[in-house]
């Protein structure tokens, strides 16, 4: 017996013989591992034929045969036992150009590093009208919806627009729907596996939770509230107190329900303001978790090193003249627009109540726009105006 690259061994018994012809039949396949798809369309319904093998067997073995359904079409039925498929081969999802080339987040990453930027072959090939072009474009797209211009400043719309060029021409941008549902669902598993990564770190090296408390426009006191760790800064939430005392017991209260959130084993310090109210806090927090330490901001008390080197008498008459200065101009609408001609467009630092060493910061504005106010302040403008006679104006 002969099949295939298969001989029988001349001094074997026919007992040995018999068994390894009844293990080859039991063996074949009923049917091909691939067919067609018109023949699995064809084969249903259809009676079962038998199919003889391709190779003659010896005149000692009956003739073995294998058992396939029918497709009712002889070609397509031979056609699917001679002719077997390959496996298909799922096709990759990502070209390798892609695979290859830096991340929009790795490309500002580097850009953003220390040292000087590298111009890539193709910026520098293309012709300068093409980036002004461009430049226009997105500039009308801030215009048009109010954008403030300091987003422009936001590295993730950096990340955005190289995400833009890397997927090339024709890029279709994202709908209403997709933004407001499907994207915005992806955005905050983004945040989620970000905050997983970030509580690994908390768990591993332990955190220090930070809080700041700020006054918005309306007049609303907002407590945000930040996780630091080797990981990076994370923002946890952002609370309304408004409708909060503030005195030690509830900031204290606030910060243990973020701590308690975080994992009392995980936090080691925080960070608060050096307000009386924010260092009682933090001795209570202490008292009530052994193994915490309260630490105050370092800018929040430089800040009050220069208030209280403001309240000095060299420095408190010098402070209180710059605010009638800013004040004066800032209330007269003609006045801050020949102003701002005098400093080619620019604004003086004005004071604020929750901004640190604006007093400093307002004194440094004005020597730099020293000779810019002098020509306004002599100029046409103001010596022909009503306002000149005042007694405002004339302290300022």
């Amino acid at each position: 017996m002969e099949i295939g690259d298969i001989v029988k061994c001349p001094n074997t018994t026919r007992e040995i013989a018999k068994e390894m012809n009844e293990a080859l039949n039991n063996g074949k396949r009923a049917r091909p591992l691939y067919l067609d798809d018109d023949v699995m369309e064809d084969e249903a319904g259809q009676d079962d034929v038998q199919v003889m093998g391709s190779r003659s067997m010896s005149a000692s073995s009956k003739a073995s045969s294998c058992t396939v359904p029918s497709s009712g079409i002889a070609a397509k039925r031979n056609k699917a036992i001679f002719q077997l498929k390959p496996h298909p081969i799922a096709a990759p999802k990502k070209s390798i150009a892609s695979m290859i080339r830096q991340t929009p987040q790795e490309v500002v990453a580097e850009r953003h590093a220390k040292g000087p930027a590298q111009t890539t072959i193709s910026a520098t090939m293309k012709p300068k009208e093409e980036r002004n072009y461009v430049c226009l474009e997105i500039t009308k797209f801030f215009y048009e919806c109010g954008i403030p211009f300091n987003a422009a400043n936001s590295r993730q719309f950096e990340v955005a627009v190289e995400a833009i060029s890397q997927y090339g021409f024709g890029f279709k941008p994202p709908t209403f729907h997709e933004l407001s549902v499907p994207l915005l669902a992806r955005a905050v598993k983004d945040i989620d596996d970000e905050r997983m990564k970030h509580e690994e770190a908390w768990s591993q090296y332990g955190c220090t939770l930070m809080s700041d408390g700020w006054t918005d426009k309306r007049g609303l006191h907002l407590i945000n509230f930040l996780v630091n760790s080797p990981q990076g800064t994370f923002f946890l939430e952002s609370v309304d107190a408004s409708n909060e005392s503030h005195s030690a017991v509830t900031h204290a209260d606030l910060l243990q329900k973020r701590i308690e959130g975080i994992g009392k084993e995980n936090v080691t310090q925080i960070v608060t303001d050096n307000g009386a109210n924010y260092k009682a806090a933090g001795k209570i927090l202490m008292e009530r978790i052994p193994t915490l330490f309260w630490t105050p901001c370092a800018a929040h008390c430089l800040d009050l090193m220069l208030e209280d080197i403001g309240k000095l008498k060299d420095f408190k008459k010098p402070i209180a003249r710059t605010h009638h200065v800013t004040t004066f101009i800032y209330r007269h609408g003609r006045i801050l627009s020949e102003m701002r001609v005098h400093t080619n467009g620019m604004d003086l630092v004005r004071p604020a109540a929750t901004r640190f060493a604006t007093a400093f910061l307002t004194m440094k504005s004005l020597h730099k726009y020293k000779n810019s106010l002098k020509g306004l302040f002599s100029g046409d403008v103001f010596t022909q105006s009503k306002v000149s006679k005042t007694e405002a104006s004339k302290k300022a």
